[in-house]
């Protein structure tokens, strides 16, 4: 099966702030920024913050976004796994979409899993 993204974004309407949907057991934010650069906040169940940090992200073909360095958040339990968050050597990389309305990319290993959404 071939499927085709049909939608395109310009930089500029990406800016802002995204939060995971439907996250239990974290918090997290990532604010995308011009010049490339991304600002992230995690925090755990408890409300502390657990990681911090900076990275690029560039965005391709106007539908492709990618994440260097990367933590790959899946809504573990950073109360119990709280060295999971020193794996951020990583990068990612995904495809936006607008659903509702909202623009939204997600990070999981399947369609549709682990997804953050801009925050209006």
């Amino acid at each position: 099966m071939l499927v085709a993204c049909d939608e395109h974004f310009e930089t500029k309407e990406v800016y802002g702030s995204y939060t995971p949907i439907g996250y239990k057991n974290s918090y997290d934010t990532i604010q995308l920024k011009p010049d490339s650069v991304y600002h992230r906040r995690i925090y755990n169940k408890n409300h502390k913050l657990v990681l911090e940090m900076d990275g690029k992200w560039v965005l391709e073909r106007s539908h492709i976004i990618h994440f260097i360095p990367f933590y790959l958040n899946l809504d573990i339990d950073l109360v119990k796994f709280p060295k999971s968050v020193t794996d951020t050597s990583g990068g990612w990389g995904g495809s936006l979409e607008t659903q509702s309305g909202n623009i939204q990319f997600c990070v999981g290993y399947y369609i549709d899993s682990n997804c953050y959404r801009k925050i209006q």
